[in-house]
């Protein structure tokens, strides 16, 4: 054996055991593999944002309000609406102001415009 690796004491050789060596390689995989789910669930976790409220807003115009907020906006249908001019967001969800993490859809409702008047009747 080489003397740099190992320790006399009064003739008696001392080093790690086998056993001492295979606890000390499973303490350091514990470690390390609790280490690195610490490290995932806040690389998941994200930051949380505000959506910003893009109802009225032209369909463009909402994409990069979202965008610009790290947030994805899906059409989820088209419907007439009264008040709201055609191709501008009728409906949002979630709604404005709720807190939600980045990358979530934010599902929304495009208006057709005011809805045609009914035959015969003025």
């Amino acid at each position: 054996m080489n003397r740099d690796n190992q320790v006399q004491d009064g003739g008696v050789e001392r080093g790690i055991t086998p056993s001492g060596r295979l606890l000390m390689t499973l303490s350091l995989a514990l470690l390390f593999g609790l280490s690195g789910l610490v490290v995932f669930y806040f690389s998941l976790r994200g930051r949380t944002v505000r959506v910003p409220d893009i109802v009225s807003m032209k369909e463009s115009v909402a994409q990069d309000e979202l965008e610009g907020s790290g947030l994805i906006m899906q059409v989820r249908g088209r419907a007439p609406h009264q008040k709201i001019p055609f191709g501008c967001v009728a409906d949002q969800s979630p709604a404005a102001g709720t807190e939600v993490k980045t990358g979530q859809l934010v599902r929304v409702t495009l208006s057709t415009g005011a809805p045609a008047p009914e035959p015969g009747r003025n």
